[in-house]
């Protein structure tokens, strides 16, 4: 077991419970307002805690903080499944007992993140404001993929990518809203699931 100093094991401890309460890992910013140091001395911090394999996290993403370090891991959060229930016609209840790990639904360690939705120009492939979209980074996508573009001049948005005559079509999936076309574009990843709080 790798020896922490008193600031590490801080660290360690703050990203643990920061997880478990909010679902996703602090920033730098986020870690030295909790330790009273500035974001310099906490990324010299996260950074050491990287050296000692306790941490991994990915260059480009502000909050990939994973803990490697089982002592320090926050609980796994596995929900039981009860059965199924009928959204058609009715059907007989049966009680089968399985379980859920959030951690299939949110894969952890491959620089996957959480974005916020602001609009409602994705509704028809049930995107709505205020859910949440698991986005898998990545700079390619597929025809038909739903895709988080930045386009010239850094405006980010939520659309599925087609490639058309030399140019992409950035398609909403509202009838009311119509398509972006650009010829240059930066894709940052592909969405690969969706969250919503009722």
């Amino acid at each position: 077991m790798p020896f922490y100093t008193r600031k590490q094991q801080s660290v360690l401890e703050f990203v643990a419970e920061y997880q478990r309460e909010s679902g996703i890992s602090p920033t730098l910013e986020e870690i030295g307002q909790h330790l009273g140091v500035t974001r310099v001395t906490a990324f010299q911090h996260v950074k050491s805690l990287t050296r000692k394999g306790a941490i991994r996290t990915s260059p480009l993403l502000s909050r990939s903080i994973e803990i490697l370090d089982p002592d320090y891991r926050p609980e796994s959060g596995v929900l039981p499944i009860l059965g199924r229930i009928a959204a058609g016609s009715p059907i007989e209840a049966i009680e089968i007992r399985e379980e859920f790990d959030p951690r299939e639904f949110f894969p952890s360690g491959e620089g996957y993140y959480l974005l916020k939705v602001k609009g409602d120009s994705m509704i028809g492939d049930q995107i709505a404001d205020g859910d949440l979209v698991l986005v898998e980074p990545g700079q390619t996508a597929a025809d038909g993929d739903t895709v988080v573009a930045i386009l010239p001049g850094g405006d980010a948005t939520l659309k599925r990518l087609y490639r058309e005559d030399g140019r992409f079509r950035l398609q909403p999936s509202n009838p009311t809203m119509k398509p972006i076309y650009t010829e240059d574009l930066e894709i940052r990843g592909v969405v690969r699931g969706v969250l919503r709080r009722y």
